[in-house]
């Protein structure tokens, strides 16, 4: 191993480090930042709804941070399903959800398996009411059969007890599914 001295530049002080080759072995950090929360922290996570009769103006999936340590519920993308031609909703919202079935998010990380400090819900054939829009954070059209999503890239960050819904904006009456990806960060 060869030693290489370098300023840190987050203190200016004087620092060693072991190498080979006369470099420094590293890796940078172009995976996503779920990838590095889910590998490090066992805090990603993805919820998934299937709802056989969704209809215009219904509240299909609804989602709520309910960390009590402060940690932020980041959503990094949400994918959208349906069988029919249809546009899609993303709100911020306030109220307590009723009438839906509780969904149990997966964590992504199988060797360490942690639960998810969140609310989930799916319509599951009932709208999910008791909701209000706080503001649209996006749209979505989908084509028959089709697929599309709503790219946040990280960047939909929700505090504690900040939520989300999903609404079946309009379309004729049928099946919708897809699935929320989303991790914690301090």
């Amino acid at each position: 191993m060869t030693t290489i001295n370098f300023k840190s530049d987050k203190t200016g002080a004087q620092e060693i480090a072991e190498g080979s080759d006369q470099r420094l072995n590293v890796s940078s950090r172009t995976d996503s930042r779920r990838y590095y929360m889910s590998r490090d922290f066992s805090d990603a996570y993805s919820a998934v709804w299937d709802d056989a009769s969704s209809a215009a103006n219904d509240e299909i999936f609804y989602l709520k941070n309910t960390d009590a340590n402060g940690r932020a519920l980041v959503v990094s993308a949400i994918g959208l399903n349906s069988e029919q031609a249809c546009s899609f909703k993303l709100h911020l919202v306030t109220g307590t959800v009723a009438s839906g079935t509780t969904v149990t998010p997966v964590c992504l990380n199988r060797q360490t398996v942690k639960a998810a400090a969140a609310t989930c819900e799916e319509a599951a054939g009932t709208a999910l009411t008791g909701l209000t829009s706080a503001g649209v954070v996006d749209h979505a059209s989908v084509t028959v059969d089709g697929h599309e999503e709503f790219r946040l890239d990280d960047t939909l960050r929700l505090g504690q007890e900040d939520a989300i819904s999903i609404e079946y904006e309009q379309g004729t009456t049928g099946r919708t599914w897809g699935v929320v990806f989303f991790y914690y960060e301090d």
